[in-house]
């Protein structure tokens, strides 16, 4: 439905992810991005969360051999809490309700003395969509297919980007691809 416009914009936030420091990657899926967070910043020392332990064993297959990273299986944000430089969030927040992604905000930032760098990329449906309606039933759809295939409970899409800025931080860099419905912030408090 997407075609490579995921990928895509993912990619292009991932360049900008800094050559050194830890990154923390929420929700990563299949690992797709790890080869290219190799390729643009080998330094990096990644520790990877997932709720799926099948998408946690692609990750591994495509995570190149020389990736410093750790892997957890966890599905309430539970990781070794060591130094964190950077948050990568990708596509992870749209299955939660605005509070729950609120909670997860404060509960990662609030576990590191730190104020972190949050690299996010979601789907963003405002009034500066182009296709604005045609933009809703594919959100629709995609929620009613992670709904049938996930058991999420989530009804419509939330303001992941407007979450963000009501809790303090500030956008450093943002993109848009899709005439605005993939939406790439850098934020930092």
């Amino acid at each position: 439905m997407y075609g490579k416009s995921l990928l895509e914009i993912q990619f292009e936030l991932i360049s900008k992810i800094p050559k050194q420091g830890s990154l923390l990657i929420l929700g990563g899926g299949d690992g797709k991005i790890l080869p290219l967070i190799f390729k643009t910043s080998p330094q990096l020392q990644l520790i990877y969360v997932e709720a799926s332990s099948v998408m946690i064993k692609l990750a591994i297959k495509n995570s190149p051999r020389e990736q410093n990273i750790l892997f957890v299986h966890s599905d309430n944000f539970d990781y070794p809490t060591e130094h964190i430089d950077y948050v990568y969030a990708g596509f992870i927040f749209d299955v939660f309700n605005e509070q729950k992604i609120s909670y997860i905000i404060n509960k990662i930032e609030s576990s590191h003395t730190n104020n972190l760098t949050w690299y996010v990329v979601d789907f963003d449906l405002s009034q500066n969509t182009n296709l604005l309606g045609i933009r809703r039933i594919q959100i629709k759809l995609s929620i009613l297919f992670f709904k049938i295939t996930t058991e999420h409970s989530i009804k419509t899409l939330p303001k992941v980007f407007q979450i963000f800025r009501q809790n303090g931080y500030n956008t450093l860099k943002y993109n848009t691809l899709k005439r605005g419905f993939l939406r790439s912030e850098v934020f930092k408090l």
